[in-house]
Order: C-alpha cells, then structure tokens, then sequence
C-alpha cells in the first residue's frame, strides 16, 4: 500500500514541475506529521476548537466573558446588545457555553444562595485561547482594506462571491 504522502501527491496530477513537486511533498509531510501527532478525526481538538472559536456565538460570548463572570441572563442580553444579528436564544447559547465547559475554555459554576445562580467565566486556558483569538482579529482589522478590495476585484469579474457564514 503506498504512503499517505505519495496517495495524496498523486492527486496532484502530472502537470507540476519538480520544484513545485518538492514543496507540495514538504507541506503534505508536514501536516501529516501534525494530523498523526494531534490528531485527525472529526473530534478531535485540533479540528474542533477553532471551528468554535470561529463561530459567531462562540467567539462573542469569550469575548464577553473576558471582561469577567457572567451569569446566563446577562450574557443573553448583552450578545442581543452587541451582535450585528440580533438575540441569541436561550438553547443557543446554552449549547454554546456548554462545548466551551467541555473543552476547558469555561468554567461554569453555581453560587450557594437561593436561588442558586448559574455563572460563567474564561478559564485560564480560555484566557488563553482568547489572547490567540484576539491576535488574528487584529491581523484581519489590519487586513480590512486588503480583502475588500480584494472582494471587489472577484465579484467585479464574478459577480456577487458567496457570504461566509
């Protein structure tokens, strides 16, 4: 049976020169070392975490929760305050902050008074997580312009190019 590397190169089809051969085999033998060393299923931390701190609700609520403890009420109605699309339901969020809790991000705990009350904060790793988050939102602030006109330049050629989501 062939080696991952050289199943995946063959997908490269015949037309490459060797130079360009070289570099797709480098970059193919790199991220088959990272897939073996963390990771390559669908669940795996690798793959998942950034999806989620991709996500539109998942990334605000850090956000959110890096100024301090928040309980679940507070966080609804702040995200209805500050996102572009409107509220957040209940289940939604609940949904969110509950994969965050399971990958480490947040910590959730109830207070000791009646009624007890639900409160939610970054852990030291979703501190950490948010630091990371926050770099590559300053680079693409920086990028802005960039991939506007970028943008501008393909649907001028392309019409209307499809809407990240």
């Amino acid at each position: 049976m062939a080696d991952p590397a050289d199943r995946a190169l063959a997908a490269l089809g015949p037309g490459r020169d060797a130079a360009a051969r070289r570099r797709h085999a480098d970059n193919l033998a790199g991220l088959l070392r990272a897939m073996a060393a963390h990771g390559r299923e669908r669940d795996d931390p690798v793959r998942t975490v950034p999806a989620l701190l991709g996500d539109r609700w998942s990334s605000l609520v850090m956000n959110l929760l890096a100024g301090g403890m928040l309980r679940h009420g507070e966080l609804r109605r702040l995200i209805g305050a500050v996102s572009s699309e409107g509220g957040i339901s209940q289940r939604m969020l609940t949904l969110k902050l509950r994969l965050l809790e399971r990958d480490g991000l947040v910590a959730r705990g109830i207070t000791a008074e009646t009624p007890p009350r639900v409160e939610y904060a970054l852990t030291a790793l979703g501190a950490e997580a948010h630091a990371h988050y926050l770099a590559l939102l300053r680079w693409t602030e920086a990028a802005t312009p960039a991939i506007r006109a970028a943008r501008a330049a393909f649907d001028a050629g392309n019409g209307p190019g499809p809407r990240a989501g």
